[in-house]
């Protein structure tokens, strides 16, 4: 697991791009169920029943997969099979409203988590990522390219914005770094 002192501040291309290990509990007793109801209501996702699927290390997940008609999407990770450990969501980078969607996810109920900072953090990430994906398809040529922000630690969880070609990616893990 990295420090968070050795995490990047901001953005980076995905070569650079920092590993985290396996996402542990957010918080003992937290399942997110309340928050992930909300946010498929607001949001108009379905939620399919949780899954379980083998990670690479052998070890099985349980997950909560969500999909909206608009394009947006949500996948709640679970280590023990009952605490929340992660939350992807995804979006496009045209969808209307996605940023917002992003942006809902950051106030994910989970104690200690600083909903402002997170939410100013969220803003900060797009443009710097915006800005590094314009300039390494300008001196490239490439749109596949892969760009990640820099990383946010508030209270038990670590969030990451990703974004690949015309989609973003919100990781929010929890195991929070030292």
């Amino acid at each position: 697991m990295p420090r968070a002192s050795d995490l990047p501040k901001h953005a980076v291309s995905g070569d650079k791009r920092p590993s985290f290990g396996a996402a542990d509990t957010m918080t003992t007793g937290y399942t997110g169920k309340d928050f992930l109801a909300g946010l498929s209501k607001d949001w108009k996702l379905k939620l399919d029943k949780p899954v379980e699927q083998e990670m690479p290390d052998g070890k099985k997940r349980t997950y909560v997969h969500g999909r909206g008609a608009n394009g947006l999407t949500v996948s709640a990770g679970y280590a023990d099979h009952k605490d929340m450990s992660s939350l992807l969501c995804r979006t496009g980078t045209k969808q209307s409203g996605g940023f917002d969607f992003l942006a809902s996810c950051t106030g994910i109920d989970v104690t200690g988590v600083d909903h402002g900072k997170a939410s100013s953090w969220l803003k900060q990430a797009k443009k710097e990522t915006d800005a590094l994906y314009e300039k390494e398809v300008a001196k490239t040529g490439n749109k596949k390219e892969y760009i990640v922000s820099g990383v946010f630690v508030s209270g038990p969880v670590t969030m990451v914005l990703h974004r690949a070609y015309d989609k973003y990616s919100l990781r929010i893990l929890g195991g929070a770094v030292a």
